[in-house]
């Protein structure tokens, strides 16, 4: 039976600065050509000094995150809210937190700040240790 101690108590990433090749990679490989976050013109006439980063690459740097440690099978649940933005050019931090182990599932709180402290995503994932 996996238990608290099985599972590391915090993991961080700290991803950036973002970069037009990573929004614009993103959009190619989703579809998402909004202007807002590609064009610096489009992104300053509705009041942003850059474009805004993706909202789903911002979590599919928080899947990368918690892959990269502990396995695509592993994760069992993921969910996110986007509370905030990040732009174009800003080092995003990434971090999830243990706060519990039922069942040999490993349940985290999710947190993305940008680079002024800024909440960008609030999230819960559930985690089994694979054997």
């Amino acid at each position: 039976m996996k238990s608290q101690a099985d599972f590391p108590a915090t993991l961080t990433q700290t991803y950036g600065p973002v970069s037009a090749i990573d929004l614009a990679l993103y959009a190619a490989a989703s579809g998402d050509h909004n202007a807002l976050h590609l064009d610096e013109q489009v992104a300053s006439e509705v009041g942003f000094e850059k474009p805004v980063v993706h909202g789903m690459l911002n979590m599919a740097f928080v899947a990368r995150m918690l892959s990269s440690h502990f396995g695509v099978r592993a994760i069992t649940h993921l969910h996110t809210r986007f509370t905030g933005i990040a732009l174009r050019g800003q080092t995003l931090q990434f971090q999830a937190k243990l706060e519990q182990v039922i069942d040999q599932v490993a349940y985290y709180q999710l947190s993305v700040t940008n680079e002024t402290g800024a909440s960008v995503i609030e999230g819960l994932a559930h985690i089994k240790r694979l054997t």
